[in-house]
């Protein structure tokens, strides 16, 4: 049985070396965090002790690139990209690998004409650099737009492990499972969006195109007509003079607007809104806690260490201000703190979350817990989901009824009014 050599945290902080004896690399790493240390790095026993290869790498887990000479295509920003491409060619590469395919004859299998123009480039870099000698992660992390550092991490876990296939499965459902999560959240926020824009589209076309044209009907009756109605006329005249300083104020407003939400403080303003708001909020906080939680425990069971999953945590959850509590978490775990100790200090994640990662903390199956956590977070955000449409579609249709209908009612009414005068 291989025997692995680890640097570890105990509760007081203090760093800690020595071996374990496991069948695999990331069983070793359940047994070290099974006797409540801190995995900071874990690796096959060499001739270098765990704390040298420690000091001789970055804090960073991603591997880095090899010196083998290999062909490189660059990647420009215009090139078109499809995260389903990911998805496929990670499903396509687990089932070659497991059948015993060899890693460069599964990769070369991979170029087909149906991938999308920046991954068929980076695959190619791939492809020649793993020819060239260079291990598979070190050529994945060269393209940190198309393989996120999550997967580089996990790619190099299973390489130390020789779990490749397994884990190339793994990867393909946590990126399948966020795809669909983002697809969710941007179908929920999307529906009333579009349905107010056409609320609003069809305001303005009758209040700019068909109100003038009753206006030479009503000529000379505006005292008889309703006050909405004269209002609506009133508004309508004098609408051609302001519309053009009105629309220039509207997209100076708009580019102004889309240049802040750019800038850092402005996403973290925007996000914080968006956070913040009665019925869409809770959804994405939803959101990112099951995406962290679902990385997290990916990583966790792949054998990656607790701080270094919590840091790549940080990146791949998807907002900067769990990403921020997940930096904070990655701080107190470096002082000893276990994970649902360090979480409890942030009103983001529930009480009944922070429990039940502590009980599997207590009996070391951190990993399966979150995942199982993840799940019901999953779960409670599709039932958000559809409270949210379903109690947004009536308030869209008593919206459309009372603007659109109003309107319509407002030209209409006049019309009875002045035939019964007429009789």
């Amino acid at each position: 049985m291989p025997a692995f050599a680890y640097v570890a945290r105990d509760n007081s902080g203090a760093m800690i070396e020595g071996e374990v004896t496991a069948p695999s690399q990331a069983e070793a790493a359940k047994i070290v965090r099974g006797e409540g240390k801190f995995v900071v790095r874990l690796g096959p026993k060499g001739t270098r002790s765990a704390r040298a290869r420690t000091a001789a790498s970055s804090s960073s887990s991603l591997p880095s690139a090899s010196p083998a000479k290999a062909k490189v295509v660059s990647l420009s920003r215009g090139d078109k990209y499809r995260p389903e491409d990911l998805i496929f060619f990670t499903n396509q590469l687990a089932v070659m690998v497991d059948t015993g395919v060899s890693l460069s004859e599964a990769l070369d299998a991979c170029r087909h004409g149906g991938n999308s123009p920046r991954f068929a480039k980076a695959l190619e870099t791939v492809i020649d650099q793993v020819n060239a000698g260079c291990e598979f992660s070190a050529a994945l992390a060269e393209h940190p737009r198309v393989f996120p550092p999550i997967y580089v991490a996990l790619i190099k876990a299973s390489e130390a492990s020789g779990m490749m296939g397994p884990m190339l499965e793994r990867l393909a459902r946590h990126i399948q499972l966020q795809r669909e999560t983002s697809k969710k959240i941007k179908g929920a926020v999307t529906y009333p969006i579009v349905m107010f824009a056409f609320a609003i589209g069809v305001t303005v076309f009758l209040t700019a195109y068909v109100l003038p044209k009753f206006s030479t009907i009503y000529a000379g009756r505006e005292d008889s007509l309703p006050i909405v109605t004269r209002f609506l006329m009133g508004f309508s005249s004098h609408m051609a003079i302001v519309a053009p300083f009105a629309l220039a104020g509207l997209a100076g407003m708009v580019g102004a607007a889309v240049w802040y939400f750019r800038t850092p403080q402005g996403r973290l303003r925007k996000e914080a809104i968006q956070l913040r708001m009665p019925l869409i909020g809770p959804m994405f906080h939803k959101t990112y806690l099951a995406r962290s939680l679902h990385t997290l425990g990916t990583m966790i069971q792949s054998g990656v260490s607790v701080l270094d999953g919590v840091r790549l945590t940080a990146e791949a959850c998807g907002s900067l201000h769990y990403r921020q509590m997940w930096l904070a978490v990655h701080d107190r775990l470096e002082t000893g703190k276990q994970v649902s100790d360090a979480l409890g200090e942030f009103e983001q994640v529930p009480k009944s979350v922070k429990k039940m990662l502590s009980a599997g903390e207590r009996s070391g199956k951190l990993g399966p817990v979150m995942a199982r956590v993840a799940a019901y977070c999953d779960s409670e955000l599709g039932v958000a989901i559809k409270t949210f449409t379903a109690m947004l579609e009536p308030a869209i249709v008593m919206f459309l009824g009372v603007v659109v209908g109003g309107l319509v009612l407002a030209l209409l009414l006049p019309i009875f009014t002045i035939s019964k005068a007429m009789h």
